[in-house]
């Protein structure tokens, strides 16, 4: 990748390097430097203004910098948002996503391009370990909780878990989860969930540890009092995609793993049915996991299409198969199908579709199709309004 700053033509990889231009030298690329003129992050990054907040864990971060990024942003101040769904300038998407945490080019990059105040990322344990955040200078940790994902990559959750503690290993300001018992620096460090709850139109006991983890960050970062911080806040209406009820009863949300799918299932006390499928060529082991959660607390499964990827589709129903012992349930692949399934046999259940959130694909092997799972319900809505009349 190719950046210009100061009317310098900066690269990461050798291959794109000229005379003239300065080589961006990390810790990834620099097996690859042979006497080039070269620029560190850390020189670039150094006397910029802009104050970097990370956000790392399993499930949250993306709901977590969003709520930091409205806060901030109603404070005054300019605010880019990096993570799963792209970056977004004061809350207003600017560009579409590549990585949740791409490399440190583009983040250097989105610095100078928009002169920002704050710089809000979430950062995820393949980056911390792949050194994609090498060179920033965060002001602000915080860290929303661990449960099995990415196994595929990390192999066992000791792995997992060692790679989320390295982002915590500094003097920074750290905002922890004190349910997780984990190896940090604990100097400068603040726990939550608090003693008391606050007002949020978040739904849900895991939205409530988001909110907090949001506003006492912000007030320990700002010297603010939390109250003040929590009056801004709690108008706050959540991301596009999580725990979203794009029409009555019909809800999409991103959960993909056991853990997120028990968060969003225990929260809604009524009947449900749940439509959901696993991610291809990843993590095979958590799907007879999210099997049993589904059983656990849904009255009627549809397993369905995720994202696939190149693997076989049966073959990853079959592994979720495993975890579901008592619930009736059916299998249709094709996810649209599935979902008019599920608003054909609704009654007054809520319809919970997880797994694809705001994305607006789904990937067969190397095929990303256009998928909108909120434009295909909100499409199919006068049917769903007319069918309950």
């Amino acid at each position: 990748m190719k950046i210009k700053i100061n009317n310098k033509i900066i690269t990461d990889s050798t291959k794109e390097y000229k005379e003239g231009m300065l080589f961006l030298l990390t810790t990834q690329n620099e097996k690859y430097y042979s006497n080039q003129n070269y620029i560190t992050p850390q020189k670039l990054l150094k006397n910029q203004k802009t104050k970097f907040i990370g956000i790392t864990g399993t499930n949250g971060k993306t709901t977590t910098a969003f709520l930091i990024g409205y806060i901030l942003d109603k404070l005054g101040f300019s605010v880019g948002i990096q993570g799963t769904e792209g970056f977004y300038l004061n809350n207003k998407k600017v560009e579409e996503k590549t990585l949740t945490t791409p490399p440190i080019i583009t983040t250097i990059d989105r610095v100078y391009k928009y002169n920002l105040d704050f710089f809000v990322m979430e950062v995820s344990s393949h980056s911390i370990i792949q050194n994609r955040i090498d060179g920033i200078k965060f002001d602000l940790k915080i860290f929303t909780n661990l449960s099995q994902d990415h196994l595929d990559y990390h192999k066992t959750m000791s792995e997992y878990k060692k790679a989320k503690e390295l982002f915590f290993q500094d003097e920074v300001l750290k905002i922890i989860n004190k349910k997780y018992n984990l190896n940090i620096n604990t100097n400068n460090t603040y726990y939550y969930p608090l003693a008391k709850s606050f007002e949020t139109k978040l739904k849900g006991n895991f939205n409530q540890e988001n909110f907090q983890s949001a506003i006492l960050g912000i007030s320990k970062l700002l010297n603010k009092d939390i109250e003040e911080i929590s009056k801004i806040a709690k108008n706050f209406s959540g991301v596009a995609g999580r725990m979203e009820e794009v029409i009555p009863k019909v809800i999409i949300d991103f959960a993909h793993t056991p853990d997120g799918m028990e968060k969003i299932l225990y929260s809604i006390k009524d009947n449900k049915i749940v439509v959901f499928g696993a991610g291809g060529d990843r993590d095979n082991s958590k799907r007879a996991l999210m099997g049993e959660i589904a059983d656990k607390y849904a009255d009627y499964i549809i397993l369905t299409n995720d994202n696939p990827r190149c693997e076989n589709e049966m073959k990853i129903i079959e592994d979720i198969e495993k975890g579901i012992k008592n619930t009736p349930y059916e299998i249709i692949l094709d996810r649209k199908e599935a979902i008019k399934r599920a608003l054909e046999i609704q009654k007054d259940e809520y319809v919970l579709l997880l797994g694809k959130g705001d994305e607006k694909y789904i990937q067969k092997c190397n095929e990303k199709i256009p998928f909108s799972e909120r434009e295909f319900v909100k499409k199919i809505k006068f049917w769903y309004i007319f069918k309950k009349f």
